[in-house]
């Protein structure tokens, strides 16, 4: 009894079988549970906490599965212990802090894109408004992320920070442009919008 003394978590397991002959659907299936935030108890066997959206989710994902000839069941169950629930927690933010790197990751690039331009003194409409379009792109990237972050995975600290750090580079790009273009810098930041929190598509 002392074991279930604790306020155990409701989770939703979605178990499914695919056809052999059909590798396509078992990679939409995979995908889709990647973008909903599940990870994987074992093979065929995905885990989300239980929540009306995340319901709905994989409701859509066992339709598809069922429409392809595969099974799919969906259970409700409850964490059996403390020590379970804190091992699948940690592993669910293990997941969310591997996507969060990868988006630090993709801001580097992105600003290092923008110092090779500002050094070859591209300061022209088209890299600005290309660099805006990879902007919102990370933005919204990051929101849909946050969204799976079921837990406050740690990595979403560093993430915040590059993404802030990125946004005063492409600021200052934008103000060189303008200048270079002969015309006022201190209009209102582009993109001015994704300074909130973006649409998460």
């Amino acid at each position: 009894m002392a074991e279930r003394s604790f306020e155990a978590r409701r989770w939703l397991v979605l178990v499914y079988r695919i056809r052999a002959d059909s590798s396509s659907r078992r990679t939409y299936v995979w995908r889709q549970l990647r973008q909903l935030g599940a990870i994987y108890l074992q093979q065929a066997v995905a885990v989300l906490p239980d929540g009306p959206e995340l319901r709905a989710g994989l409701d859509q994902i066992a339709e598809r599965i069922r429409a392809g000839g595969g099974e799919a069941s969906i259970l409700e169950t409850t964490s059996p212990s403390q020590a379970w629930e804190t091992e699948l927690v940690a592993r669910f933010d293990a997941a969310r802090d591997a996507e969060y790197d990868e988006v630090v990751d993709s801001v580097e690039r992105f600003e290092d894109e923008i110092q090779r331009e500002s050094r070859k003194k591209r300061f022209r409409f088209a890299e600005l408004e290309e660099s805006e379009v990879d902007w919102v792109k990370l933005r919204r990237w990051f929101a849909r992320l946050t969204e799976r972050d079921f837990f406050g995975a740690t990595g979403r600290a560093a993430a915040e920070e590059a993404l802030a750090r990125a946004r005063g580079r492409l600021d200052e790009f934008t103000r060189q442009v303008y200048r270079y273009e002969g015309l006022d810098p201190e209009r209102p930041a582009t993109a001015d919008a994704d300074r909130s929190t973006p649409d998460s598509g």
